[in-house]
C-alpha cells in the first residue's frame, strides 16, 4: 500500500526546502491523483489522509516533537522516514509502549544502540530525551544516514552519536567493552532479527537489555525461528511480550477540534497485524 507512495514522497519531501511545506502538499496529491486516479483504492486514500495530518500538525508543532519521551526533538523538513507517522510522533504516540519501557530503564545503562535506525528518530531521540548519553546508529539506506546526521546536527547531539551502515553478525566488535556492558540494544530490521541472533550474540549481549521489534508473521516459518530465538536466550535473560494497546487523545487539546476519525487516524502505525516486541533483561 505505502510502497506505491514512497517514491513520491521522497521526491517531494526535497521540494520543502525550495518551496515550502504548503507547496509540498499540494504538489504530492494533485501529482498522485491526476496521474494514478483510477488506481487508488480506500487504503491508499486513508494513506493520503494519513499524510496530510501529519503535514499540518508538522507545520502547527514547527517539526518538534510536544510530548513524551523525546520532548523537543526536532525533524529535518526533508526527513525521508516517517512521514505518514510524524502526527503521532509529533505528540508521543508513535510506539508508545516501547517509549514507556525505555523511561523505565535503569540509569546505568548509559548507550543505546539501534539497529535499523531509519531517520534516528530513537537514535537521536533517546539523546534529546536525555534517557542515555551516547547513541550508536546502524541504518543499511545511504539517505537514511544522510538523515540522521542532519537530525543529530539540527538537535545538537552531534558528538553523542556514532552512524554506521548495516550491522553484521559482528557488529559488537565495534564497540568498546565498556559501552557493550551498559548497552540498551534495540532491533527493528524488518525480520533480519532471525538471522542476526544466535546463542553467540545473546551471550555477547548478555548485560544489556534488549528490545526486538517481532516480523515472524512476514517470513518463512517465522514461528520456528521465533522459538529458536527466543529458547537461544533464555539462559541470560528473562522475557517480556509488548504488544500495542490503548492511546488516550483527550490530553491533546490541539486535537479537540478534529472530527473523530481525523483523530484515530493519527493513531494508526499502518500495520497489517497487532505489533509485538520483546524486551529481554539480563538474569541477574
Amino acid at each position: 500500500m505505502f510502497n506505491f507512495f514512497k517514491p513520491y514522497i521522497i521526491k517531494f519531501n526535497y521540494l520543502l526546502n525550495a518551496k515550502g511545506l504548503p507547496f509540498t502538499i499540494k504538489k504530492i496529491l494533485s501529482s498522485i491523483f491526476s496521474k494514478f486516479k483510477k488506481k487508488i483504492g480506500i487504503a491508499d486514500q486513508i494513506s493520503l489522509r494519513r499524510i496530510f495530518l501529519s503535514q499540518e500538525l508538522n507545520k502547527k508543532f514547527n517539526g518538534t516533537v510536544r510530548y513524551g519521551p523525546f520532548k523537543n526533538l526536532k525533524f529535518i523538513e526533508t526527513s525521508w522516514w516517517g512521514t505518514v507517522d510524524r502526527a503521532s510522533m509529533l505528540l508521543g504516540l508513535y510506539e508508545q509502549e516501547i517509549l514507556n519501557s525505555l523511561k523505565s530503564i535503569p540509569k546505568k545503562y548509559k548507550v543505546f544502540i539501534d539497529l535499523g535506525a531509519a531517520d534516528g528518530y530513537y537514535g537521536v531521540g533517546v539523546l534529546v530525551g536525555k534517557l542515555f548519553k551516547k547513541s550508536y546508529c546502524y541504518e543499511i539506506s545511504e539517505i537514511g544516514r544522510k538523515s540522521i546526521k542532519q537530525n543529530a546536527i539540527l538537535n545538537n547531539v552531534s558528538e553523542n552519536i556514532i552512524i554506521k551502515g548495516i550491522a553484521k553478525n559482528n557488529f559488537y566488535e565495534d564497540l568498546p567493552a565498556e559501552d557493550l556492558n551498559e548497552s540498551v540494544l534495540f532491533v527493528d530490521i524488518e525480520g533480519g532479527e532471525f538471522d542476526l541472533f544466535d546463542k553467540n550474540l545473546f551471550k555477547k549481549f548478555k548485560e544489556s537489555i534488549i528490545f526486538i521489534e517481532l516480523h515472524d508473521w512476514t517470513i518463512k516459518d517465522g514461528d520456528e525461528k521465533l522459538k529458536k530465538m527466543i529458547n537461544d536466550s533464555q539462559d541470560y535473560f528473562s522475557i517480556t511480550e509488548l504488544t500495542t494497546s490503548n492511546r488516550d487523545l483527550s490530553v491533546f487539546s490541539e486535537l479537540d477540534k478534529m472530527s473523530d476519525t481525523d483523530r484515530w487516524l493519527i493513531c494508526s502505525e499502518s500495520r497489517k497485524r497487532r505489533m509485538t516486541w520483546l524486551r529481554l533483561d539480563p538474569i541477574l
